[in-house]
């Protein structure tokens, strides 16, 4: 892999001078206007660009959730969830219509945006509530040309251990899982389970990566505090995840994944550790891949 599998998440067209500014090849379109759909294909087509789209693509005035952005393949309210399902046929079709190498869809909805689950919409539940709607993604991801890749969220009592995930990936291979790394870390911390062993069990499925840390003692993290620009200073010892070591991990298993990083915008203090960390991971992924070949070939 070269740089040209190292991206970044961007919305808003005011945004795509941001890929250029940082030299990255990949981009992944959300929530882009409804009226730059001309301009988001010129863009990319232009500079011969690889690039996804996540799920809703284009703003829509009238989404099933919040901004689109919590329409998910697990809920217990069922006319949401087909409306969630409506909205990402919408975004494979836009999506496959323009060249998309994937699209990404979001797995759970998060409670404490979405109210608690109900009593009753247990492990079960949520994971025959993704099945369905999987069978239906496999349909659409089939007819449109276009894989679809399942992005963890987090902080959903239902549906958030490996077991889960594994039962969708098993049931339905021909989906891919993008990890968000943010989102992990709040739920390792939030249920209690092992960060790498979720890894381990989802490495057969992960074709893309979503590139931020976590940590809830960072000073300036506010409300989002899974959304924090990688940087090499970040160590385990102090709260962090070990980026470099998830990398190799998964480079070595899937030399194709994709990365895009996902930053805040707005938040003038990390402007620096955001173009430090791309340099670094711009970097490190080469030195990587050119490592793996090595020993592949030893």
């Amino acid at each position: 892999m070269t740089c040209g599998n190292i991206g970044m998440v961007v919305s808003r067209a005011s945004s795509l001078c941001r890929l250029e500014r940082f030299g990255l090849r990949r981009a992944e379109f959300v929530l882009m206007e409804a009226d730059t759909q001309e301009i988001v294909k010129n863009f990319v087509s232009e500079r011969n660009m690889k690039f996804s789209a996540h799920c809703p693509f284009f703003a829509e005035d009238n989404p099933p959730t919040r901004a689109g952005l919590l329409a998910s393949i697990v809920d217990s309210d069922e006319d949401r969830r087909m409306k969630s399902l409506a909205l990402m046929e919408r975004t494979i079709a836009a999506a496959g219509a323009i060249g998309a190498e994937y699209v990404v869809v979001h797995a759970q909805k998060p409670e404490n945006f979405g109210g608690d689950n109900p009593i009753g919409f247990d492990e079960q539940a949520a994971l025959d509530s993704a099945l369905r709607s999987c069978e239906k993604l496999v349909e659409l991801s089939g007819r449109h040309d276009v894989p679809v890749l399942v992005e963890n969220v987090f902080r959903n009592s239902s549906f958030f251990s490996a077991k889960s995930f594994r039962a969708v990936f098993d049931s339905f291979p021909e989906l891919g899982f993008c990890l968000d790394v943010g989102h992990l870390d709040v739920d390792c911390r939030l249920y209690d389970f092992d960060f790498d062993e979720f890894i381990d069990s989802a490495l057969p499925f992960m074709k893309a990566i979503h590139l931020q840390n976590s940590n809830p003692d960072y000073p300036i993290g506010g409300r989002q505090q899974w959304k924090i620009p990688v940087h090499p200073s970040h160590t385990a010892k102090d709260g962090w995840r070990d980026i470099e070591a998830l990398l190799r991990k998964v480079l070595a298993a899937n030399p194709q994944c994709a990365v895009n990083f996902e930053m805040r915008y707005g938040i003038p203090e990390e402007n620096t550790i955001y173009e430090e960390g791309v340099d670094w991971i711009k970097r490190l992924i080469p030195e990587i891949l050119s490592k793996n070949d090595s020993v592949r070939q030893a």
